[in-house]
């Protein structure tokens, strides 16, 4: 049991560790991180309902999440192929672009959130 407790706990520590190194050795999650400091105290500032705050915080979550996959597949494919191959691009393209239209749903849903606050 203790085994498997120490496991199940590991898990978690893995993935803060990963948080952490994403956070602050990748740029492109740190600047998703820090539009998500902005967009937070913005929110804050215009007193969200619940409701309003679990879309936003759903929306920001959505964005990092799919931006920690995509700098993971753009480290794997630089492991992979260390020389310029067109089919790494080609996969690289496809997980910034699935990264793309997640910022544009947030970015509507955030406008819309935010506009109807300020208008």
């Amino acid at each position: 049991m203790k085994s498997f407790l120490k496991k199940y706990i590991n898990k978690f520590k893995y993935a803060f560790d990963g948080l952490y190194a994403g956070l602050r050795h990748d740029r492109s999650i740190a600047l998703q991180g820090l539009i998500a400091l902005a967009v937070i105290a913005v929110c804050g500032w215009l007193s969200l309902s619940w409701l309003e705050w679990m879309v936003i915080i759903a929306m920001i979550l959505l964005v990092m999440g799919a931006e920690f996959i995509n700098s993971a597949v753009e480290e794997l494919c630089d492991a992979l192929y260390p020389e310029y191959d067109v089919r790494a691009k080609k996969i690289k393209d496809y997980a910034a672009a699935a990264v793309l239209l997640f910022a544009i749903l947030a970015a509507v849903v955030g406008l819309t959130v935010i506009g109807g606050k300020l208008f």
